[in-house]
């Protein structure tokens, strides 16, 4: 029957359990209530426990004394075959072992230095299993790390990657043209080297100078790829195959002096992974994003108070045109009425005269009195017929249609203007009959 904790799925996370229970209680029974969880754990694995403490310094600066004679190496390799010409002849044996093209030598370093960081990437992950908030499992990513460096060494040593390319060439798996034989390599180590840089970072984020190192030595082998396949297009033929050996190299140490960095900061530090916390991208992207955002708001809202302003005043210029237009009908409708009115009273002021022109000419005796009594009949008879034309309405000589549209207001000022004009006129056909 099985004593385990519920819900353990092995034997390692059982023992961190136990092991992270124990912790707790000892911290508890402690006096010392002042230190951290941090400080208790790096007390708790003392230098005692670690000879390799002995050999990774406490000061970083010392670490020195591990990586720069690598970069030396590197370095006289490749100034060894560019001043080659000058140091040795053409024909001897010593030019054909310090060419970078001919010499085994690069390989044989290059697969040394990565054999060596696959054993720094085991050594992390043994430190890493000492953590005891790792529940998930995260060191064994180191190992998976491992295993890529250890591959990547064995073909830079016995060039097993052209042995897949043959293979590949051989029984057409892939056709990629001329490309083929560059290509079917590097595709696989592009998939590998990535799965590996992605799990060193996730791993890298509590140590600045170990992430630094291992980003420059991602960019340095992206560079090295990039230049294979720019190989024509690049001025100065005669030394791109000091570039490319550069580069590789460069990236080879920059990947080594990481791992060193990261195993000072594991036996030092904490072997435990730090806290997430958003990325200084993430940080700067969010708030460049929050402030577009507001940006674009203020330019809507300001865009809508325009737009509701043109609307408005839009509006009020209609308006003011239908004023000005009621006005201006108003005043023609008022004209038109008294146009007629002026009319009339033109036509009739000249009847007057004649008629009183008409009782100066006949000075006659009685006998013309007694013609003239005919026309004041007729006055008498016209005079009776006025009552009759004052029941007729007094909008019926005028045209109703100019009484739609019009305020009741303005309706009574018409027909009280229609009714002094009938006025008008009726007197002037009295002062015509008199």
């Amino acid at each position: 029957m099985s004593t385990g904790f519920a819900g353990s799925r092995s034997m390692d996370e059982r023992r961190r359990r136990r092991l992270a229970s124990e912790s707790s209680e000892s911290l508890e029974d402690s006096n010392e209530d002042t230190v951290s969880q941090n400080i208790a754990r790096t007390h708790r694995f003392a230098a005692g426990q670690f000879p390799l403490r002995t050999i990774i310094f406490p000061r970083r600066w010392k670490l020195s004394v591990y990586y720069l004679p690598v970069l030396f190496c590197f370095a006289s390799l490749i100034a060894a075959d560019l001043y080659r010409p000058e140091l040795t002849r053409p024909e001897s044996a010593l030019a054909g072992y310090l060419s970078l093209k001919t010499s085994p030598l690069s390989h044989v370093l290059s697969g040394a230095l990565l054999l060596v960081s696959g054993q720094l990437a085991l050594l992390i992950a043994a430190l890493r299993t000492l953590s005891l908030h790792d529940f998930s499992g995260r060191y064994r990513l180191w190992k998976w790390v491992a295993s890529g460096l250890f591959l990547f060494a064995l073909c830079t040593t016995t060039n097993l990657h052209q042995v897949w390319v043959d293979t590949v060439i051989e029984l057409k798996l892939f056709d990629w043209g001329p490309h083929t034989q560059l290509l079917a390599w590097m595709v696989p180590t592009l998939i590998l080297g990535f799965s590996v840089a992605l799990m060193t970072y996730l791993e890298l984020r509590g140590d600045r100078a170990g992430l630094n190192m291992t980003i420059i030595s991602v960019a340095s082998y992206v560079a090295c790829l990039t230049f294979q396949f720019t190989d024509n297009l690049i001025p100065g033929a005669a030394y791109h195959h000091l570039i490319g050996s550069g580069l590789l190299l460069f990236a080879h140490w920059c990947f080594f002096t990481s791992l060193l960095l990261h195993t000072h900061h594991l036996l030092y530090q904490s072997v435990d992974l730090p806290e997430k916390v958003p990325s200084r991208l993430t940080k700067f992207g969010g708030e460049y994003l929050r402030r577009r955002r507001i940006r674009r708001k203020a330019k809507r809202v300001a865009k809508a108070l325009l737009r509701k302003k043109q609307q408005e005043t839009a509006r009020l210029e209609q308006e003011a045109a239908e004023q000005t237009r009621l006005e201006t009908e108003s005043e023609e409708k008022q004209s038109s009425v008294k146009a007629p009115a002026k009319s009339k009273e033109i036509e009739s002021a000249p009847a007057p005269k004649e008629v009183a022109s008409v009782p100066e000419k006949p000075k006659a005796p009685e006998p013309a009195e007694t013609k003239s009594q005919p026309p004041a009949a007729k006055t008498v008879s016209r005079k009776k017929n006025k009552p009759a034309q004052k029941n007729i309405r007094v909008d019926q000589s005028h045209d109703p249609e100019q009484l739609k549209g019009l305020s009741k207001r303005e309706r009574r000022k018409l027909q009280k203007q229609w009714r002094e004009a009938e006025r008008q006129n009726a007197a002037g056909e009295d002062s015509d009959w008199s």
